[in-house]
């Protein structure tokens, strides 16, 4: 009875030390459970921890019961009851609408758990692998809550989805029922060859998108992109950055407030006010695309374009930033400053390394570069800059107007080269009293001043002496010299006529001369004629005022277009028919000399020329 006493005694007491031994093997490595305190609600996006809220935490915590024979704690578990690392607060939902699949273990070296210290999660340690859904994650040690299906993730965090997207980091939460992936400090992101640099990402899984909130970096092979806050979809390739986005590419710096990049097509959207700045020049749009592999950009909402010298301005702009072309659509301004040349239309286009620009659908060129300002109109206008020579053509319907001299035909050409001013096709010219007409004229010019005039087949030169009377040269070749934009002298070579009225000393109209002869010098002094050599074998005759031949009074070409003539420069745009006078008509008629110098000063800067003339599409014809 006895034995059998002794035998019950040992064998409870066998089976209470061998409860003991593993309740203690259990309970090794297990954290605090007073320095973590964990509350009673999840947040699905949980921010991180300052960095010295964990030290705050542990010394406010209760003091935890010492038990004794307690196994001492992990290096892991000292770092985070000491506050050394950063371990955010876990949140755990009453009630969750969502049910994931479980988060399997696949290795550890140690695992542990103590009921005392905390409960709630396991201690995984050494080479710790977990897998859910498809995704795999790596790590030196880790905190599971079973429960809650989620976890905490220390040292050489990594986690991998399929073989294209790489998380890393110092530590993660991830959160299995949602599937959100919050991974802190030194975060690195990769897909393919973009790579996502931050400190704080958090990764939804669900939609397969990463977003940023304290600030990243986006680098793929072409550029840089940063910003305060942001997001990346590696399924759609696309990056949404906001505040403070700046855009890094080899050849250009984009700033703004806000930008959708695709890291696929290298493609730039932009919606707000952006700055675009490189070696070579500046672009200023508030909407558009830019394609950073090509340089080429669409701009909308009356962007501008600054290449080294030169500014375009459209409602549309095409801009190759590699090779330095613009081109624009609706109320264009191309201003180039070495020229000096404003050119106003609704489309333009320009390219800085050729000097190029070209403006048409009714447009308008301003030249600056001298006190008098020349106004030029026409269906089409180019300018070119050679080197140290610049051009100017313009084509079809062209009219000008500047204080001194006015003019209209089908074609005109300048450049600096020679200083030669050609005007095609049927030209008319006016400079103060005096008009000109030929078949082709060439002014040779000084210092932007009319230096001589060449008319080639059928010249006249005419100038209003009053009323209905008029000095007239023509000829087959005419050359007119001048002086402060005067006529002071005419060669005519070839059927050369001419019909001059002298005066007296006292400045009146004596009559009317008219002399024919193959060639003819003519001299003039304060727009008056005071000397005529015709030879040779000259024809001659002389008409009293009182027995004027109405006949007599015009040569037989004569022609003057007093209302053709621009008289500001808004006039240059006006439609005009031309129509030829009827000179046996004139005798009831007064021709009064058009007021001279009616043009407006010359700005003072030029800007997008708010007041100048609206466009319209003349095309000058004659008959």
């Amino acid at each position: 009875m006895r034995h059998q006493a002794l035998y019950h005694f040992y064998r409870h007491k066998g089976f209470l030390i061998s409860l003991l031994c593993l309740f203690s093997l259990i309970s090794v490595g297990q954290v605090k459970k007073d320095a973590y305190n964990p509350p009673a609600k999840v947040q699905l996006h949980i921010p991180d921890m300052p960095r010295n809220a964990a030290k705050k935490q542990a010394a406010t915590a209760p003091k935890p019961v010492v038990r004794k024979n307690a196994p001492q704690p992990t290096m892991t578990q000292k770092y985070i009851q000491s506050g050394l690392m950063k371990v955010p607060v876990l949140n755990v939902p009453a009630k969750r609408k969502r049910v994931g699949k479980k988060i399997n273990l696949e290795h550890a070296d140690l695992w542990s758990f103590d009921s005392f210290i905390n409960p709630e999660y396991q201690l995984f340690t050494g080479n710790v692998l977990f897998r859910h859904e498809g995704a795999k994650l790596f790590c030196d040690s880790a905190h599971y809550f079973q429960k809650t299906n989620s976890l905490y993730a220390f040292g050489n965090v990594h986690m991998e989805q399929g073989d294209t997207l790489f998380l890393h980091g110092a530590w993660l939460f991830y959160d299995g029922t949602n599937k959100l992936v919050q991974v802190r400090e030194k975060v690195r992101m990769e897909n393919r060859k973009v790579t996502l640099f931050t400190d704080s990402l958090n990764f939804d899984r669900n939609s397969n998108v990463g977003y940023f909130f304290d600030g990243g970096l986006l680098v793929d092979e072409k550029n840089e992109l940063s910003s305060e806050y942001g997001q990346y979809s590696p399924d759609t390739k696309i990056a949404n950055f906001r505040n403070d986005v700046k855009l890094v590419h080899p050849k250009f710096v984009m700033t703004n407030k806000e930008m959708t990049y695709n890291t696929t097509t290298k493609i730039a959207d932009i919606n707000v006010p952006t700055d675009i700045v490189s070696d070579s020049g500046y672009v200023y749009t508030t909407k558009g695309t830019y394609n950073t592999s090509t340089d080429k950009s669409v701009l909308y909402n009356r962007s501008y374009v600054i290449s080294d010298h030169r500014r375009l301005t459209g409602d549309t702009v095409y801009f190759d930033q590699k090779n330095s072309i613009g081109e624009a659509f609706g109320n264009v301004v191309l201003i180039d400053t070495v020229q000096e040349i404003t050119m106003i239309g609704g489309y333009g286009y320009s390219e800085e390394k050729t000097g190029y620009g070209l403006m048409a659908r009714s447009p308008l060129l301003i030249e600056h570069s001298q006190k008098d300002t020349l106004w030029l109109h026409g269906d089409t206008l180019m300018t070119q800059q050679d080197s140290i020579y610049k051009s100017i053509k313009a084509f079809h319907g062209v009219r000008f107007f500047r204080n001194d001299f006015q003019g209209l035909c089908d074609s005109l050409y300048y450049t600096t080269r020679d200083s030669i001013l050609s005007f095609y096709q049927d030209p008319i010219l006016w400079s103060e009293k005096q008009q000109i007409t030929g078949e082709f004229i060439q002014m040779h010019t000084k210092n932007n001043k009319p230096e001589m005039l060449h008319i080639q087949r059928a010249a006249m030169l005419i100038s209003q002496e009053g009323d209905s009377l008029y000095d007239q040269s023509s000829g087959k070749d005419l050359k007119a010299y001048f002086d402060s934009s005067q006529v002071v002298k005419v060669e005519i070579r070839g059927n050369a006529e001419t019909v001059y009225l002298p005066r007296d000393k006292d400045d009146e109209i004596m009559g009317l001369n008219r002399l024919e002869g193959s060639s003819l010098d003519l001299y003039r002094h304060d727009e008056k004629v005071k000397k005529v050599v015709v030879w040779p074998e000259p024809k001659g005759k002389f008409y009293p005022l009182n027995l004027l031949d109405p006949e007599a009074r015009f040569l037989q070409n004569f022609v003057w277009y007093a209302e053709a003539r621009p008289l500001s420069p808004e006039d240059i745009f006006r439609v005009y028919k031309m129509k030829k006078v009827d000179t046996k008509k004139m005798e009831a008629v007064k021709v009064t000399p058009p007021a001279a110098k009616v043009a407006p000063a010359k700005p003072s800067k030029l800007t997008e020329n708010k007041s100048a003339p609206k466009p319209r599409a003349p095309r000058t014809s004659r008959k």
